[in-house]
């Protein structure tokens, strides 16, 4: 796969946290409030594998998650009603590490024995 179509699904998760984060406080529904941190864990953890099958090594997919989840949060101080928090930072670095472990400890060993056992 090459690496301009690995980019493409990290480009369009990527661009639905910026448009999630884009919505102003005051249309976010109340329900949500006291699941925010768990969906912001949920987001990140998923967000990891299109990091993952983009850069392909954990260390940068890491990295470049963290920094994405970083300028997230700054974006949402220009958002009306929403605000820079450090803990939903905390519940997206800790969503990117665990799905970056599960992709680590059990799909990575998976796919490389599924891709050896289709080599000519």
């Amino acid at each position: 796969m090459s690496r301009v179509t690995r980019s493409i699904p990290l480009i369009l998760y990527a661009a639905l946290i910026f448009y999630l984060s884009s919505v102003p406080g005051s249309e976010i529904p109340s329900q949500i409030s006291p699941y925010s941190l768990l969906l912001h864990f949920l987001l990140y953890m998923f967000f990891s594998l299109p990091i993952y099958l983009f850069f392909q090594e954990p260390f940068y997919s890491y990295l470049f998650g963290t920094l994405y989840a970083f300028s997230d949060e700054l974006h949402q101080l220009f958002v009306p009603g929403r605000s820079c928090d450090p803990l939903d930072y905390l519940a997206d670095s800790t969503g990117l590490a665990v799905g970056l472990l599960i992709i680590l400890l059990i799909l990575s060993p998976r796919m490389e024995k599924l891709l050896s056992t289709h080599k000519t």
